[in-house]
């Protein structure tokens, strides 16, 4: 295994933890708002909650696919 695969499959390992966190806190907008007043610390109201949960989940599945995908096309090439 050289530099640059392990360079890969760290940043695709990287890429989807920040997939799966974008999703998280995407959960946290909208199902639970008092914990740790995630939509007081934004200073998000309630008619945009929604728009920010969309946007949060699709980078969020994209962003987790995407490091997945990184991780399979080097781990198969070794």
């Amino acid at each position: 295994m050289g530099a640059q695969s392990i360079l890969a499959t760290f940043i695709g390992i990287f890429q989807s933890l920040l997939g799966v966190s974008a999703i998280v806190v995407a959960y946290l907008l909208y199902y639970s708002p008092d914990f740790l007043g995630v939509r007081t610390i934004f200073n998000l109201r309630e008619v945009h909650i929604a728009f920010f949960m969309m946007v949060l989940f699709v980078t969020g599945f994209f962003a987790t696919i995407s490091g997945l995908l990184l991780v399979h096309e080097w781990s198969s090439r070794s």
